[in-house]
């Protein structure tokens, strides 16, 4: 039995996405849960905790997503032609057994760049 993790989204520009990828490792620690990965673009952490998302990706792209419900944070990207910083307005966190689903916007200089729906769900495959 392997576990996997499906990442779905679609943005304000209905771009889609909806891949699944096999988990290198999940830590399930007192006051959160992390789940790591590869994906097409190097190698990703998501970390669940109390109301708070982080995403982590280190590859061809790296970037450092924390999401707060209601509020504004911080949003490094970066690839090797390119560096940016935006800001994330978590407008919707649902956790439900291991099972993410998020809205949030991309904001840079004060205005929205971008909103997104996203469904992080962690299964296992037999």
């Amino acid at each position: 039995m392997t576990m996997e993790i499906t990442i779905k989204s679609n943005d304000f520009y209905g771009e889609k996405y909806n891949k699944s990828f096999e988990i290198i490792e999940v830590l399930n620690l007192p006051d959160k849960r992390e789940y790591h990965y590869e994906d097409e673009f190097g190698k990703c952490r998501i970390i669940e905790a109390e109301n708070t998302v982080e995403i982590y990706r280190r590859g061809s792209i790296n970037s450092k997503q924390v999401f707060k419900m209601g509020k504004v944070t911080s949003f490094t990207y970066m690839t090797k032609e390119f560096k940016a910083k935006y800001e994330i307005f978590t407008k919707k966190i649902l956790l439900n057994n291991g099972k993410i689903i998020m809205e949030y916007d991309i904001i840079d200089r004060n205005e929205t760049v971008n909103s997104i729906s996203l469904e992080i769900i962690p299964f296992t495959k037999k």
